[in-house]
Formats: structure tokens, C-alpha cells, sequence
């Protein structure tokens, strides 16, 4: 899955600032379930996220 920067800013602000760690060229997400990075590309910023989630069931 990937998102637009402006999009990805949206989204990580709704999690709220707590939840959300950074370093250069990637977002983590913290949740109770596992962290998800984001990483960025050319373009976007994109997870494996969904794909890790499907192969894990």
C-alpha cells in the first residue's frame, strides 16, 4: 500500500503523535498488534503492512 506524503501526514496525525515514531526516510506506526514502517519511495510513502497481515492469517 502506498500514500501520498500529504496523505500519509493525515493519517499518522490521526493516530496521534504517541503512536508514531521517525527517522530519516520512514515512519513507524506502533501498534498494539505490531509496528508498521513506512518507508519512503520515488513518489510515495508505502507499508507492507496489508501484505504482512494476509500472510500472517
Amino acid at each position: 500500500m502506498c500514500l501520498p506524503l500529504q496523505t500519509l501526514i493525515v493519517f499518522l496525525n490521526l493516530i496521534g503523535p504517541d503512536m508514531v515514531t521517525s527517522e530519516p526516510g520512514r515512519f513507524i506506526v506502533h501498534a498494539q498488534t505490531g509496528d508498521t514502517h513506512w518507508v519512503e519511495t520515488q513518489d510515495n510513502w508505502c507499508t507492507m503492512g496489508p501484505q504482512l497481515d494476509r500472510m500472517a492469517r
